[in-house]
């Protein structure tokens, strides 16, 4: 299994991150490694939809868990291995504090280590224009 977490806190409106969370077509606007994202329904749980990627595969994805302006999970099935994505917002006395993670299980370990190492490469500059918005 490999898992990686990641947060920031800052000065942010939760209202306009929730926005370019929940709104998928705006995905590649804080994650440069999305090309695009579509979605079969509206995003909440139980949706499915597929993400391209800049470089590399389309995957499908399912909103596994939404909870508005709060968090929403994804969850990739490739083959054997399961990618969980989780994003988490939460408003404190220093303004939002977003965490980003990503769970991997089903593979190697080193075939784990080494995909979770490449998708978690960009997600600090993810967190910080999420921040900035």
């Amino acid at each position: 299994m490999y898992i990686y977490k990641k947060s920031i806190t800052g000065k942010a409106d939760i209202q306009k991150i929730w926005e370019l969370y929940s709104d998928v077509t705006k995905w590649s606007l804080w994650d440069e490694s999305v090309k695009s994202v579509r979605l079969s329904g509206p995003f909440c749980a139980g949706t499915h939809g597929i993400m391209e990627m800049e470089y590399g595969p389309n995957l499908p994805i399912v909103l596994t868990e939404c909870e508005d302006k709060r968090s929403f999970t994804t969850k990739s099935e490739l083959g054997p291995i399961t990618v969980t994505f989780g994003h988490l917002l939460k408003e404190n006395a220093n303004g939002v504090t977003i965490t980003h993670t990503v769970t991997i299980e089903g593979g190697e370990e080193n075939q784990m280590k080494g995909m979770g190492e490449g998708i978690t490469a960009g997600i600090p500059n993810c967190l910080q224009k999420l921040l900035s918005t």
